[in-house]
């Protein structure tokens, strides 16, 4: 019997620093990783127009080279310390982005030439440690400045052209102005990328109108040869209970099309992860999203700094004042507005912007967010949108179904817990599939409710995730006040004697 399957598994930049230097970490507070990220907006104009783009306020403004100037001899001066540290952050991406990114390339080039030899002027490490990022649309790729450029960073470059699947489903939703398709010229580009020998992954954003071709756009990508495939649900409000229902179906059938294609080690599909669906631990205070604290920094064409290229003007519109903290120029928190801001946003956690029922969810794990969304939606970003509950809690039955299957044709040791408590799960599946998923997870007579805290806690210190003297008054008296306060009855929270006493009389 094999102890757990290899499944294949593919590291961002930032991640794969964090796990091949886990001290530079460790050495601060474990919270704010060793990579910043550097987003420069190089442009708001676009050569299309995504029916889904969450940029809704774009323009014709393109950066000055000499705002990105400033910018950079400021940045190895060391005068953002506060919120760049460079001790802190020895590795870096730069990152530029649009609109189409590749409306500006010569500008591209012209600021990459800049930042590298200064590094290397000032035998910095960044001369060495760093990555140029770029998502593109791909419809400029053969230009010769564009070319030009990808010719010279190549081995700098980590390149995406955004394709959302099939010429069916990405023509759907990236037109161009005009109505005209875009998938063509899109492809052309990648597998143009793919033929030097760059590696491409694929990034298909499932939003309502697309969900029924999801499907298709997974099995295109893996007959195209792809085999990393990022797929994610858009956080914007607008996703049904149906559409839940709906999304469990698919990830089902993409499943099993997997299993029975014995694809499952070989393709690693962003949809199925195999610590999905369990309770955080209450000792985990890290928020999802990087647009809080000091993981990122965006740049506006006017030079106004940002802590992520979504709370500026041209993604909230009308919605919310811009979130600007800072300039090129004068750096962070210059005026009393600003320096609340950072503060503010360095404030942020896990606890401080969830309620308790967020906070002890018993499928918390994997649940994402976009902070930014959360300051368009509630005028703040300390503030946990909950618009993809149903969406994830069919994601988490779904990843039941997944490697529980995987698991038994494998025969590993291995079990998915299935924590979504039935309540949840009978919206979205009925009872017999509900039976099923529990056989899966060797579990076929239990009821899962609403876990207590003592069970998480219990559960987690058995797998060595928390301290084994970690104190639960905190947590039990928070759990006590959210029965309450929603009006649940004692058993919500689980049958243990020491949990009831502690429950409603």
């Amino acid at each position: 019997m094999k102890e757990k399957i290899k499944r294949r598994n593919f590291d961002q930049y930032q991640d794969m620093i964090a796990r091949l230097y886990p001290e530079l970490n460790l050495k601060f507070d474990n919270t704010a990783m060793a990579t910043m990220e550097i987003t420069f907006q190089i442009t708001n104009a676009c050569s299309l127009a995504c029916s889904y783009c969450y940029q809704i306020n774009k323009g014709v403004e393109v950066m000055s080279f000499e705002t990105a100037k400033t910018f950079i001899d400021n940045l190895f001066a060391d005068k953002y310390k506060g919120y760049i540290s460079l001790e802190e952050k020895p590795f870096i991406i730069l990152d530029f982005i649009g609109g189409e990114p590749f409306l500006q390339p010569e500008l591209i080039e012209k600021i990459c030439d800049y930042f590298y030899n200064k590094a290397i002027e000032l035998c910095h490490p960044w001369a060495e440690h760093s990555m140029i990022s770029i998502c593109t649309n791909g419809v400029h790729w053969f230009e010769p400045a564009v070319q030009h450029f990808i010719n010279k960073y190549q081995n700098k470059l980590s390149l995406s052209v955004t394709i959302d699947g099939d010429k069916e489903l990405h023509d759907s939703c990236r037109k161009f102005p005009d109505g005209r398709p875009s998938y063509d010229l899109a492809w052309a580009a990648a597998k143009d990328w793919i033929d030097r020998g760059g590696y491409i992954g694929s990034k298909i954003t499932i939003a309502p109108a697309n969900l029924k071709y999801m499907n298709q756009a997974i099995k295109h990508f893996i007959n195209l040869g792809y085999n990393e495939i990022n797929a994610n649900t858009v956080y914007e409000w607008g996703w049904t209970l149906q559409d839940a229902k709906d999304f469990y179906n698919k990830l089902k059938e993409i499943a099993d099309y997997l299993l029975d294609n014995n694809l499952e080690e070989e393709i690693y599909l962003s949809l199925f992860v195999d610590t999905l669906g369990k309770p955080k631990s209450p000792t985990d205070n890290q928020t999802w999203c990087g647009g809080v604290g000091n993981a990122m920094l965006a740049i506006d064409p006017q030079g106004n700094l940002y802590p992520c290229l979504r709370y500026m003007d041209s993604s909230l519109g009308q919605y919310q004042e811009p979130m600007i903290f800072g300039t090129v120029k004068d750096g962070f928190g210059k005026i009393p507005l600003y320096a609340n801001r950072v503060h503010c946003l360095g404030c942020i956690t896990r606890r401080s912007e969830m309620y308790d029922e967020c906070f002890y969810c018993p499928i918390g794990e994997g649940c994402a967010e976009c902070a930014a969304y959360n300051y368009q939606e509630y005028g703040t970003p300390n503030h946990h949108c909950t618009y993809l509950c149903d969406m994830h809690t069919a994601r988490c039955l779904a990843n039941c179904y997944f490697w529980n299957k995987c698991y038994k044709k494998h025969n590993t040791k291995q079990i998915h817990k299935l924590w979504v408590p039935d309540a949840w799960a009978l919206k979205i599946i009925n009872s017999d599939e509900l039976q099923m998923l529990k056989e899966l997870a060797g579990e076929p007579d239990k009821i899962v409710q609403h876990p207590h805290p003592i069970e998480v806690i219990e559960w987690q210190k058995k797998l060595g995730e928390i301290p084994e003297d970690y104190n639960e008054d905190e947590l039990r008296i928070k759990f006590k006040t959210y029965l309450k306060e929603n009006n649940l009855p004692s058993n919500e929270a689980g049958t243990k004697e020491e949990w009831d006493k502690l429950t409603l009389e």
